[in-house]
């Protein structure tokens, strides 16, 4: 499976599909894991070179034989930041290839970057509100991959992680939430000093230090050590269901009573754009996307469905047209073929 190759197939995790997809795009459950060996930081490039090498091994004799295995600094800036939109690999491992890898299961539902801030992050992605699925997979990854390698853990601190906050379990749990109807109200502000409080951190849509596009929030647990795996996974699954609860409050607010023509007119007035537009920036095309999103979502009669806009959702970014037109556009070149691949998916001409 090549990138070229990855994409013509849909993405496991942006599927419609699961618990709460309405509103909960997706679910990521990531374990930090390292080597009895120094930590990437302090590595030179033959230490990280060992590392990947012992990596890439052990997940072939861990059942992960058929996956995808990316050398990073075999592949150029495009390949990276496809992977980053891709959700696969962070922002950081891009920006720093040189003995870096990743390792991606079919349909994209298992990933294990190697030699970012750990040697070893590995990570399952589903559809839906599926924390419990999702730990299980990425669980029995680590299962795989321990009888293979000599993971650091101390009997007082548990598994030992290059940052403080993955002391102890290793475990990040997390979910990309779509909150247009609370974004509309103005109520995001007050939800994220909220969910600060109660010990969880909301992100931007590639994760940490990113900004918030098109109304994706990303909810994880702030830390690690302290806490078992089950209690980390259902303080966040609580703490999830109670901003679907009030994003669900939302929308039946905008789209009821003298609301419901505003919302109405953003809704048609975004599809209007995205049918006709001949330049589509991609922050302007997510954000009427999200709409679009929105109107779906209320059940609304529109020409077309939630799977065929998380479609164009990972689509439409950056580096999936460079991908798709097999060079690096100008910017008004992608702006002009992310709007024609929005009105021909649309079917508008």
């Amino acid at each position: 499976m090549q990138l070229q190759t990855m994409l013509r197939f849909r993405t496991g995790w942006a599927e419609a599909e699961g618990p709460e997809h309405a509103v909960v795009l997706s679910t990521r459950v990531r374990l930090a894991r390292n080597l009895r060996a120094p930590f990437p930081a302090r590595l030179g490039p033959a230490g990280l070179k060992r590392v990947l090498e012992t990596a890439f091994a052990a997940a072939r004799g861990a059942g992960l034989k058929d996956a995808a295995y990316f050398k990073l600094a075999d592949l150029d800036e495009t390949d990276r930041a496809f992977l980053v939109e891709r959700h696969l690999i962070s922002p950081d491992l891009a920006s720093r290839p040189a003995s870096r890898g990743v390792i991606v299961g079919e349909k994209e539902s298992l990933v294990a970057m190697v030699n970012e801030e750990d040697h070893l992050r590995l990570a399952a992605l589903l559809p839906g509100l599926r924390l419990r699925e999702a730990h299980a997979a990425a669980d029995r990854l680590d299962d795989g991959l321990s009888s293979g390698l000599d993971f650091a853990f101390r009997d007082d601190f548990g598994y030992l992680t290059a940052c403080p906050t993955n002391l102890g379990t290793g475990l990040r749990a997390s979910c990309l939430v779509h909150l247009p109807a609370l974004a509309l109200t103005g109520a995001v502000g007050r939800l994220v000093e909220s969910l600060t409080r109660a010990g969880l951190v909301a992100r931007g849509l590639y994760g940490e230090g990113t900004r918030v596009i098109g109304d994706f929030f990303q909810l994880s647990n702030a830390t690690g050590f302290g806490r078992t795996e089950s209690e980390i996974l259902a303080a966040l699954e609580r703490s999830t269901a109670a901003v679907v609860a009030r994003e669900k409050e939302a929308r039946t607010g905008l789209s009821t009573g003298t609301a419901k023509l505003r919302l109405e007119d953003e809704v048609h007035r975004s599809l209007g754009l995205l049918s006709s537009a001949r330049l589509l920036p991609f922050e302007e095309g997510q954000q009427h996307l999200s709409r679009l999103r929105l109107g779906l979502a209320l059940g609304w009669k529109l020409p077309a469905d939630l799977a065929l806009v998380n479609e164009l959702t990972l689509t439409t970014q950056p580096a999936h047209l460079d991908l798709l037109a097999q060079k690096v556009l100008s910017p008004q070149d992608r702006d002009a073929l992310r709007a024609c691949l929005v009105r021909r998916r649309l079917n508008v001409s």
